[in-house]
């Protein structure tokens, strides 16, 4: 060992390793618990990846929007046994700390991803060492179906091994409360710092513990629970609609798939060969298995204009988002596109408003649920319903939960959704949903289809009724440390220097998420900002024209290395038509879109 360590000691001192990657090297490589990793990280020195070194060491990877995720490999910026153990081992004791009058319980669920199974024994096995109950999923499930299980079985913690739809070489920990949603920030914190004090990680072998009842296996009693719980979400009984329908090698078919078939839908198309649990996403285009970028859906799209399906729907590896295409007209040969993730959000929630209030149990207490970069298209909705809405939480559906959990009935919840094509309704589950966004789009589908319409031309009724919402969303990655230090660079420029017009929009208030100000760029004059919960975010909101329902939102991701742009536009049609208003707006995107991203790009060059 002592030849890796002085070359780890030199490069130090040439400046290609941090001061804190120096230290984690040197501990990784002479800890007892770190010895497996040994040899790949002696390989890495070797040949003197110090890049790499540095991004795989320079930091313990941190809780962000859903937990932890990144890519599997050695060190303490990655996901692998040690990480998975260390973390699951401070949930393990910010539990326990907790939890005192009874033995504490965790529920462990995973998805098709290529390291899965072995992180969620190794989570068990740990969770099991330190004397929790322990219920581990028998085979892959939906996140949502975990989040809905802490509560079935009055779990304590729950916890999912997943990197949602990140690439293959991908893993993460997802960390849920008792009420079945993402721990919120304080909890979060209290977790990391558990985690960050780990001497000793106490295990038990996965066999020793089944045979001692420490570890269950859970399945079919959960999932027919569960399937009952979303079943109950429907809001109409039409059901002639073909469907077009892939999992891209997820946990889809665990959830989307039974529930549609349960819910009397018999017109489904499946892709066949994107059917099998696969974390190799082999027959997905580039390997992202993300179906909020176009080529992850080429498959499904493909199959929907074969069979001539009236809508074509896919899920992300883990079953919690859904992305979703339709034809322009019914008729032969359509113009097949996708609808974004802030469009289908505003489609559902009026179309569950509608049927709620059809059936004649709409309350003005009922809650709709959106974050801060969502359109404001649905709020709009919500409120010409006379229903109460929240428009500025935070992104990520762990703040909803928290929201759910404080109000005095919990299903005085509605509905909520965010842009990145996560939808919710009710409170059966505490997380976003594929499997009960699938079951109202094909509803929808089938009452649109009735009236001889599409999802996009019931969107359009909504456009005339509401105004033009434009919105589109953009990103820009920086990998690794270097990366993450332009990210900063980034944000702090645009902070305290932010631009009073773009593309021709004024500026005319800029919102600080994680100071908690609201600047009006009119005089200069700075206010608090009331947030939800006092929470903060490293996220920038600039106001456009003085309309709040037309903003930019610039954001570092909080899972992924990149900065993620929210660009929104609203325009009242007045006296105008929809087909007037449309192409301006759509053109006054264009221009915004290029003129921030030239932004952020010219803060990065200084």
């Amino acid at each position: 060992m002592d030849h890796p360590l002085s070359a780890v000691t030199e490069a130090f001192h040439q400046g290609k390793l941090t001061a804190e990657s120096r230290t984690n090297i040197e501990l990784w490589m002479t800890a007892e618990r770190y010895r497996a990793f040994r040899p790949e990280i002696a390989a890495m020195i070797d040949q003197g990846r110090w890049e790499a070194l540095n991004d795989a060491f320079y930091q313990i990877i941190p809780f962000g929007t859903a937990g932890r995720r990144g890519p599997v490999g050695p060190g303490p910026n990655r996901i692998n046994d040690i990480t998975i153990a260390e973390g699951a081992q401070g949930v393990a004791d910010y539990v326990r700390e907790q939890v005192t009058h009874r033995q504490p319980r965790v529920v462990i669920a995973y998805d098709t991803r290529l390291t899965s199974v072995a992180l969620s024994r190794k989570t068990a096995e740990v969770m099991a060492g330190n004397g929790l109950l322990t219920y581990l999923f028998d085979g892959p499930r939906a996140t949502p179906e975990l989040s809905f299980c802490l509560r079935h079985l009055g779990c304590d913690a729950g916890i999912v091994i997943s990197a949602s739809h990140n690439p293959p070489g991908d893993n993460g920990f997802k960390a849920y409360g008792s009420d079945g949603g993402q721990v919120p920030p304080p909890v979060g914190k209290a977790i990391i710092k558990k985690v960050t004090a780990v001497k000793d990680i106490q295990e038990m072998p996965f066999e020793q513990a089944l045979d001692q009842g420490l570890i269950n296996l859970v399945g079919r009693e959960v999932d027919r629970a569960y399937y009952r719980a979303i079943l109950e979400q429907s809001v109409s009984d039409r059901r002639d609609v073909r469907i077009a329908y892939s999992p891209i090698h997820g946990a889809g078919m665990t959830s989307v798939l039974p529930v549609l078939e349960g819910a009397g839908f018999t017109d489904i198309h499946l892709v066949e060969h994107q059917k099998e649990p696969d974390g190799h996403f082999p027959n997905v285009k580039n390997h992202i298995p993300n179906p909020e970028v176009p080529t992850a859906m080429e498959e499904v799209l493909k199959l929907g204009i074969r069979v001539g399906a009236q809508v074509s729907i896919a899920s992300d590896p883990d079953a919690d988002r859904l992305a979703v295409a339709a034809p322009l007209t019914l008729g032969s040969d359509p113009d097949y596109r996708i609808l974004s993730g802030n469009q289908v959000g505003a489609l559902l929630g009026a179309f569950v408003l509608d049927k709620t209030r059809e059936q004649g149990q709409l309350r003005s207490e009922h809650r709709v649920m959106t974050t801060c970069v969502t359109s404001s298209m649905l709020p709009a909705i919500a409120r010409s319903f006379g229903v109460t809405v929240l428009d500025d939480l935070l992104v990520g559906f762990k703040y909803v939960a928290e929201q759910i959990e404080r109000l005095p009935d919990p299903e005085l919840f509605l509905f909520g959704t965010e842009e990145s094509i996560g939808y919710m309704k009710g409170p059966y589950t505490r997380d976003k949903d594929a499997a009960m966004a699938a079951l109202l789009v094909c509803e929808l589908a089938a009452e649109l289809k009735a009236r001889g319409m599409t999802l996009w031309q019931g969107l359009d009724d909504l456009y005339r009724r509401y105004g033009y919402f434009a919105a589109v969303g953009s990103s820009v990655f920086f990998e690794g440390m270097k990366g993450s230090q332009k990210m900063a660079a980034i944000m702090a420029r645009l902070r305290h220097n932010p631009p009073l017009c773009l593309a021709g929009e004024t500026i005319t208030a800029v919102t600080d998420r994680m100071n908690l100000t609201r600047t009006d760029t009119s005089n200069g004059s700075t206010t608090p900002y009331d947030a939800p919960l006092g929470y903060t975010d490293n996220l920038l909101i600039l106001t456009l024209n003085g309309d709040p329902s037309s903003r930019v939102a610039i954001r570092p991701s909080g899972t992924e290395p990149k900065i993620k742009f929210y660009y929104l536009l609203h325009q009242a049609l007045a006296a105008q038509s929809l087909e007037l208003v449309r192409p301006v707006v759509d053109q006054r995107m264009k221009a915004l879109v290029t003129a921030v991203e030239e932004l952020a790009l010219s803060a990065d060059d200084d």
